[in-house]
């Protein structure tokens, strides 16, 4: 009678009918007695037991099989006698196969993963089976480090993988019903079998397309990349969404994306045809590049916004202590008189570079009203002769019951002028400008041919000139700032960047065409505004009374120097004036003045976390009277929204200059409306 395991052993032959086999092993075994075990073969072997996957571990130099229940059906009938015994003589059969794998874990420490892989098996009484497994091989390591042995987690699939190829035959039957064309060729491209679909496509028959390979029909651009990835396909590599044209029997080009699978010496294809699709996908490429071109120009505006805030507080200071200086000197004082007027003029001509960098960046403040654009063109006719010279003949164009509409009219007026002078300068020898008015309505079918621009009822007026004309390659660029085909100094590329900005900013577009020697046209579209336009549009800009009479302002400005700059002009105005850094040292100002003042003029711009508009709103709390006068040279967000100051809203931008302050001072101060809505 045999006696009971004990020990290790015991422990072994408690999970299941495979752990009282192997627990039963002794010295018949390479392996010999469980109780001689090593502890990593002993927790190694007790966790396959458990294991309800397919296990198998090949243990020691001469590969030992163990293995649990799960794995029996797996080797048939190869069980029980395989158990503990060499691989070698269990799996005799495909040794050839297996030690190769079996070697590479053991000596080399490598993992072996694989899908499918195939294998010759006899496991029924000698007969040989084609079976496949999925399978990964692992080393296990010895309490030393040393490689004890290979555990083998398998999974059949055979199957599985007889039956697909059972429904790849199907399919195979079935591919001349698809839409999609599908095709059978050789290793070297030749076109050995191809679906009806192909004829339906491109029109040439199945003689025409069997028996040589597409070249003749590929497109001249895709005839290398083509035989490339035939060449991929040789080598047992898959193809997948690969795109090439072929000429159709019409003579246009359709485009294919390819899938391609090698299998021994022939590969299967399915193509689609995609020629709508790679269509609209470049469509919408070119729209992504129009969206980051526009991201690229916002950034830049951001950042040209903000080098003109720093820029009109030093042109503030600059501009306004020469005025100061040229109303000090004496008036025999010729020759720095005359130093002080071109140090002024080069300031003006910084100025309105700033002023440029600003309707780029659409960060100017607008202050938009109802006008009528005849009578907007009309206008500015005299100052363009003035401007234009007598070689440029100037032409209006009106229609007759123009629409309305809504914009800031000086910088409207800007944008024209700049326009015209854009234009002269493409008329070196003269030519014409004309300036048309239209009404149009833009319907969906247009908007969506004109990319951003959208439906509805426009203003368009048209600048035209009959001059040298842009090249395709400089019409791209023309709206870009900083470009220009003016020589140094002639200009600073920031003309029709402005009007740009400025429309863009005012709700509008703008469209630029030109041909070289046949002139430009620019038009810009403004939206219709839905409403009356007061009958004197024209704006009195006189001041009846610019000096001061007695009032008190408190005067908000971090900057030092553009502080005692105003401070000077306001008391030579005959005002009294409290100053201030900041929002808090302002209140606490007013606090001090028990409220005397009549008007807060400050800076939008403030530091400590306080901008002007939250001063005026906590300064109206306690002075409900307080009148507000805002400066700024960058409104950003505080007072200006959508590109437009907040209703009721009062504001001076810097650079200004004595009569503009004197002015501006004295128009609110002299108003007898209620608060302003902005700043409530």
């Amino acid at each position: 009678m045999t006696a009971a395991p004990t020990g290790i052993a015991a422990m072994i032959a408690a999970q299941g009918p495979v752990g009282a086999l192997t627990a039963a092993l002794d010295g018949r075994s390479p392996l010999g007695p469980v109780d001689g075990w090593s502890p990593a073969l002993v927790s190694t072997v007790r966790l396959m037991l458990s294991s309800k996957a397919e296990i198998v571990l090949f243990w020691g130099p001469q590969y030992c099989a163990l293995y649990n229940e799960t794995y029996v059906p797996t080797i048939g009938d190869k069980h029980p006698h395989a158990l503990g015994r060499p691989a070698s003589e269990g799996w005799a059969e495909l040794w050839d196969d297996l030690g190769p794998l079996l070697r590479t874990v053991y000596e080399d420490g490598e993992t072996v993963h694989a899908k499918d892989r195939p294998f010759y098996i006899e496991r029924d009484g000698g007969r040989g089976e084609h079976v496949y497994f999925d399978i990964s091989y692992s080393p296990v390591f010895e309490g030393d480090g040393s490689i004890g042995g290979v555990l083998c987690i398998v999974s059949e699939t055979t199957q599985r993988v007889l039956a697909e190829r059972a429904m790849l035959a199907d399919r195979n039957r079935l591919w001349a019903l698809a839409r999609d064309p599908f095709l059978i060729a050789d290793t070297a491209g030749v076109w050995l079998a191809a679906s009806p679909s192909w004829t339906d496509i491109l029109g040439w028959t199945e003689e025409e397309l069997i028996g040589r390979t597409s070249q003749w029909m590929e497109h001249p651009d895709d005839v290398a990349a083509t035989r490339d990835r035939i060449d991929d396909l040789a080598h047992g590599e898959t193809v997948m969404r690969f795109d090439n044209r072929f000429r159709a029997k019409d003579g246009r080009y359709r485009t294919f994306s390819w899938t391609a699978v090698p299998e021994g010496d022939i590969i299967y294809c399915v193509a689609r045809d995609v020629t709508e699709q790679r269509a609209h996908a470049l469509a919408l490429a070119d729209t992504e590049a129009a969206l980051r071109q526009a991201q690229k120009m916002e950034t830049l505006g951001q950042l040209t916004g903000g080098v003109a805030h720093d820029f009109n507080n030093l042109l503030q200071i600059v501009t306004g202590n020469l005025e100061l200086l040229q109303r000090a000197l004496p008036a025999d004082a010729t020759r720095l008189r005359n130093m002080t007027m071109r140090a002024a003029a080069g300031a003006e001509r910084a100025t309105i570079l700033t002023q440029r960098l600003l309707a780029f960046s659409r960060r100017q403040p607008l202050d938009p009203r109802p006008v009528d654009p005849n009578q907007l063109v009309a206008g500015m006719t005299d100052m363009l002769h003035r401007t234009l010279g007598e070689t440029i003949r100037v032409a209006t164009i009106e229609t007759p019951q123009s629409w309305p509409i809504e914009v800031d009219i000086n910088q409207m007026e800007n944008a024209l002028l700049n326009l015209a002078v854009n234009a002269r300068d493409a008329m070196p020898s003269g030519g014409q400008l004309t300036i048309e008015v239209a009404n149009r309505v833009i319907d969906a079918d247009q908007a969506t041919q004109d990319g951003d621009l959208t439906p509805g009822a426009y203003v368009v007026i048209c600048v035209s000139d009959t001059g040298e004309g842009m090249d395709a390659d400089t019409l791209a660029q023309a709206i870009e700032p900083f470009f220009t085909t003016k020589e140094v100094g002639r200009g600073t590329g920031l003309g029709l960047s402005m009007v740009y900005g400025f429309i863009k900013q005012s709700g509008g577009h703008m469209r630029v065409q030109s041909q070289p020697g046949r002139g430009t046209g620019v038009r810009l579209y403004l939206p219709r505004h839905h409403g009356s336009v007061a009958a004197n549009d024209a704006q009195d800009v006189s001041v009846a009374r610019p000096i001061g009479g007695g009032e008190t302002i408190l005067l908000c400005e971090d900057d030092d120097n553009v502080r005692a700059y105003s401070l000077e002009v306001l008391r030579d105005l005959g005002y009294d004036v409290i100053t201030a850094a900041d929002g808090p040292a302002a209140l606490e100002a007013l606090d001090m003045a028990n409220g005397r003042a009549d008007l807060l003029f400050t800076d939008v711009v403030l530091p400590g976390g306080m901008t002007g508009a939250d001063l005026a709103r906590a300064a109206r709390i306690r002075w409900p009277d307080l009148k507000i006068l805002f400066t700024t040279g960058y409104a950003r967000d505080a007072i200006v929204h959508h590109g437009r100051l907040d209703a009721g809203v009062d504001l001076l931008t810097k650079p200004f200059g004595y009569t503009d302050l004197a002015a501006k001072i004295r128009e609110v101060l002299d108003r007898t409306e209620e608060r302003a809505e902005g700043v409530a």
